[in-house]
């Protein structure tokens, strides 16, 4: 049967080199279409680094002098005791676990800053975020450190002077290390001061948002003293213990103006985290979700299509299934016969495929990711994932028309002959 079924494609090898044309080019473009979508996927599914459940963005301001609640003669480090005061009792508040403050530092955040770290002749690369921060920014976010030390250890250690921790994918990029544990302990220049620090530990890489990949996202955290709290720090952030986060915005608002209104120091608002990422991310969602939308509907045209072909082919062989009914062929053998076809067509363009697929890839068409345009294992599954769709839709093709004539009787099929 295998013999026969081969001569009779040899037969037919003109109607058969166009069908391989156009699934030579659907198979390309359905690579294409799997390397983007499974780069997009994988993006989305990398650890965050952070966690922002149950915690808000607290605003603050000071008082205008044309308040008439407005506390003249006010030091500035008068104004910075009373910020420390509503740090403290934000913290003592029973539904609070733990309170930090920074300057351009939360997540979901726009608004950044950056710096350069370098250390003997090792030094940072491209845009390496900077939080300057209080000790505990990785209690409230819960940042783990990447030798497994807790967010309670890092923000011990961030207490220590001249403290600083970094991603442990900073040096990844330009020296393809994938660890910092070699330089903890080392003192590092910072260029965004002048001054220098001294690397304490290294944490899991926290992303910048859930749309960019880890290895974009290279961040250090640096410790801002007490002393300046006022003039350096702008953001103020509490995490929410987890049994405790309902009417929290209400009910802390209720106490703003009774309890922390501090001097000329007050609670402007409060929003969640959950809003904040939401708002950030928005035109990420909306591209997002075009995105695969124009994957989908490219991808059903491509199903209706290579359906519409196979399905052509097979009803115009109703008169020879027929006849191979009438000779004592069961359905299976019909079934297999005209489904082999098409598979065997598959099979014989997709190593062509391949090397269009590798041409692609060679010349960077694709999606950068993980530091390469490519990577075996992800070439290899896009490859494998496009075939199974190709071959999926050649057995619907074929195996829905080819139900229908198998109910025809060889008589009647046989009727025009």
């Amino acid at each position: 049967m295998k013999r026969k079924l081969l001569k009779q494609i040899g037969n037919e090898w003109r109607s058969n080199v166009w069908l391989g044309v156009e699934l030579l080019i659907v198979s390309v473009v359905m690579w294409f279409i799997t390397d983007n979508l499974y780069t997009a996927i994988s993006t989305l599914n990398e650890p965050l680094g952070f966690n922002t459940d149950h915690c808000y963005l607290i605003k603050y301001a000071l008082l205008n002098e044309q308040s008439p609640e407005f506390i003249p003669d006010k030091s500035n480090s008068d104004n910075n005791a009373d910020f420390l005061t509503l740090m403290d009792r934000l913290e003592k508040r029973p539904e609070i676990e733990c309170v930090a403050a920074g300057q351009n530092s939360y997540f979901y955040n726009g608004s950044n800053s950056n710096t350069y770290m370098a250390t003997d002749t090792f030094s940072s690369s491209g845009y390496l975020l900077r939080r300057l921060v209080s000790p505990d920014f990785p209690r409230v976010f819960r940042i783990r450190g990447a030798n497994g030390e807790t967010s309670e250890q890092l923000s011990e250690l961030l207490k220590e002077p001249r403290a600083f921790l970094i991603s442990d994918n900073a040096f990844k990029e330009k020296y393809n290390l994938d660890h910092m544990g070699a330089f903890i302990g080392k003192e590092f220049s910072n260029h965004a001061y002048g001054d220098t620090l001294v690397l304490k530990a290294a944490y899991e890489t926290a992303r910048y948002n859930d749309f960019q990949a880890a290895e974009w996202s290279t961040s250090m955290m640096s410790l801002c003293p007490e002393g300046h709290y006022i003039d350096a720090l702008n953001e103020l952030m509490v995490r929410v213990r987890d049994n405790m986060d309902t009417d929290f915005i209400e009910n802390l608002m209720k106490d703003a103006d009774s309890h922390f209104r501090i001097g000329n120091l007050y609670i402007a608002s409060v929003q969640s985290f959950d809003d904040i990422r939401h708002i950030h991310q928005r035109d990420n969602v909306t591209g997002m979700r075009t995105f695969f939308a124009g994957a989908a509907f490219l991808a059903l045209n491509i199903f209706l299509g290579l359906l519409g072909t196979f399905w052509f082919r097979t009803r115009m062989r109703i008169s020879e299934i027929a006849i191979r009914k009438a000779n004592g062929a069961t359905r299976s053998d019909i079934f297999r016969r005209v489904i082999s076809e098409g598979e065997i067509i598959l099979l014989v363009i997709t190593p062509l495929a391949i090397l269009f697929d590798w041409l692609i890839v060679h010349f960077e068409f694709n999606t950068y990711y993980h530091g390469a345009y490519f990577e075996p294992s992800r070439f290899i599954a896009c490859v494998v994932i496009a075939w199974a769709f190709m071959a999926l839709m050649i057995l619907l093709g074929i195996l829905i028309p080819a139900n229908r004539a198998m109910k025809i009787a060889p008589a009647k099929a046989l009727m025009g002959e």
